[in-house]
């Protein structure tokens, strides 16, 4: 009988580091927005307490992607989904439980101090505005921020 607890534990636990290999391993996903000179996105996408990536392709045809994240005194604040030292990797951020999770190191910011980094892991920050219910964020600051990608 103790064998087999054993068993279970140590699958339960295999298990789920393969599931957290997995989730640091997958691509990151993100909600594509499209706009000429500004970006302008609905704040109903994003909840208090929790974050979403989204992307926007420039006329290259590249890819950058940036986080928004509501903390829990409404604000939104948004970071491009890279940090200044792991962005080589293009693994980008995770969310969970209130937390930006870096995709290569592991580090976590806490939504409500988004831009507080570790070490010499640090989320960029994107400038941002917010007015009648959306979030608006100019095409110039995501491109400065081409080379991350």
């Amino acid at each position: 009988m103790k064998v087999r607890v054993r068993t279970l534990l140590a699958s339960a636990i295999v298990g789920a580091g393969v599931l957290a290999m997995a989730v640091s391993m997958a691509k990151p996903g993100c909600i594509e927005v499209e706009g000429k000179d500004t970006l302008v996105i609905s704040d109903r996408l994003i909840d208090k307490g929790t974050a979403r990536t989204f992307c926007y392709r420039d006329e290259a045809g590249k890819k950058l992607r940036f986080v928004l994240a509501r903390a829990s005194d409404g604000r939104v604040q948004s970071v491009m989904d890279a940090c200044s030292q792991c962005y080589s990797y293009h693994k980008g951020f995770a969310y969970s439980d209130g937390y930006l999770i870096c995709r290569l190191c592991g580090n976590r910011y806490p939504i409500d101090h988004i831009l507080a980094g570790k070490a010499s892991c640090v989320p960029i920050g994107l400038p941002s505005s917010e007015t009648d219910g959306k979030v608006i964020i100019r095409t110039a600051d995501l491109k400065k921020n081409r080379w991350l990608f």
